[in-house]
């Protein structure tokens, strides 16, 4: 059907091919001449040569990041127990989804907490305002419901930023502050986008170099960077992070 695609449309005549092309066409004949010799003269498929000797060479490193330190032997997780965390966690989710749902709908009496959030952006506000929100006797979700439920996805996720962020600098996570992350993750919407998935990244390499530096492992604290390793690596599909 497309065969009349490739049937001339002018008819040159008799081609010249000792046309000089340097001069400028006589006639619109001598033109489409000069057209059709240049075209055939020129090769199908032209390559460019770089002198690589005047290339510029980068100004900026460029670090590749490397996934998560292993483990030492009597600190990784086993399989099991990563999919138990996986299964909680998700149980989890799927309670926050319905109550926001229920809210939403009417369905259920929801007032804001009275406490003052701080607003965003307020990085140091809310690092504050966290770990001075600090119930440890308590069951883990009744402390932290409210403010989850009271601030919107992007706030979630820039204060998770914030808290990611603190781990990395203090190359430590307290209790509360391990809360707080696991509750943000909990309220954490899918699909992540590109920000939060490196967030999140970081979030899991830096609890893994944290245990591989632990001179006197503390189970509670072990637990809760397993914890965080196995819901990025395992929940959140950072596959290549996982603790195997």
């Amino acid at each position: 059907m497309t065969e009349f695609l490739k049937e001339p449309i002018l008819f040159a005549g008799e081609i010249d091919e000792d046309i000089n092309l340097s001069l400028p066409a006589t006639s619109a004949e001598e033109y489409i001449n000069q057209v059709i010799v240049e075209a055939r003269r020129c090769e199908s498929v032209v390559v460019s040569e770089i002198d690589e000797t005047k290339l510029k060479k980068p100004t900026v490193n460029i670090k590749t990041l490397a996934g998560c330190t292993e483990a030492p032997a009597f600190l990784g997780p086993s399989l099991e127990w990563q999919k138990c965390q996986v299964d909680d966690f998700s149980k989890i989710r799927l309670y926050i989804a319905r109550i926001r749902d229920e809210i939403q709908t009417c369905k259920r009496k929801w007032k804001p907490p009275a406490m003052k959030l701080p607003n965003v952006g307020e990085e140091k506000e809310w690092i504050k305002f966290l770990c001075d929100n600090n119930d440890e006797g308590r069951e883990i979700l009744l402390p932290t419901l409210n403010v989850v439920l009271a601030i919107n996805q992007p706030t979630i996720e820039n204060v998770l930023e914030y808290l990611v962020d603190l781990v990395v600098e203090e190359k430590i996570i307290q209790f509360n502050v391990g809360r707080w992350i696991y509750v943000f993750l909990v309220a954490l919407e899918l699909p992540v986008n590109p920000d939060i998935c490196s967030c999140l990244r970081s979030l899991a390499r830096i609890c893994s170099i944290i245990r591989a530096n632990k001179k006197t492992p503390d189970e509670s604290e072990v637990n809760t960077l397993n914890l965080m390793i196995c819901l990025v690596a395992r929940y959140f599909r950072q596959l290549d992070l996982a603790d195997q």
